[in-house]
């Protein structure tokens, strides 16, 4: 074999490497697009994404969050996949805020409040500025019974200028914690 054909070779095999990267490369546009995506074109983006292995550890990590989002839309979904997902998420990315905020709401569907209440503080952490993370952990610590945390995180939210009618609901969602414990 000479060499232009061992080099012809070579670049035939290099070339072929490169085209599932390519179709990755649009993968990760499809799993990470703002678009409106069907969820069935969304699911098999973000697993591909996940079990090509190419690429960024932030990307996989989006990746996860991503379908566990996509997943838990479907109500026969297994809610233990989707919790499975979004926890690998964190794991791959602890400052993936919107991972955190959405796993709490899985947990506080399963009435696991202090794992919501924990998850959703470290969102806060991460993004101290988003008045949505105080109002959904006020709304957690409401249920769980724990007014005067509840109470705070309403006025947290209001300090950081929610939209009007967003701060109309939190504003009535205080008073009605604050009249309950004056009684």
């Amino acid at each position: 074999m000479t060499t232009s054909t061992t080099f012809k070779t070579m670049a035939t095999a290099l070339f072929l490497f490169a085209i599932p990267a390519l179709a990755h490369a649009g993968d990760i546009d499809d799993c990470r697009s703002k678009e409106q995506v069907p969820n069935e074109a969304r699911l098999k983006a973000c697993t591909a994404v996940i079990d090509g292995k190419q690429t960024s550890t932030t990307d996989t990590a989006y990746a996860y969050y991503k379908r566990a989002m996509v997943g838990s839309a479907n109500p026969k979904a297994d809610q233990a996949l989707v919790m499975a997902d979004v926890s690998k998420a964190i794991e791959l990315d602890p400052k993936l805020m919107e991972a955190y905020a959405f796993r709490a709401l899985g947990y506080n569907r399963a009435m696991q409040y202090d794992k919501a209440i924990a998850d959703l503080t470290m969102a806060i952490e991460l993004a101290p500025e988003r008045w949505g993370l105080y109002s959904l952990r006020a709304m957690v610590e409401a249920q769980k019974k724990d007014t005067k945390a509840a109470i705070a995180d309403f006025k947290a939210a209001l300090d950081r200028n929610p939209p009007a009618t967003s701060a109309e609901m939190i504003r009535q969602r205080l008073t009605k914690l604050e009249q309950g414990t004056a009684q």
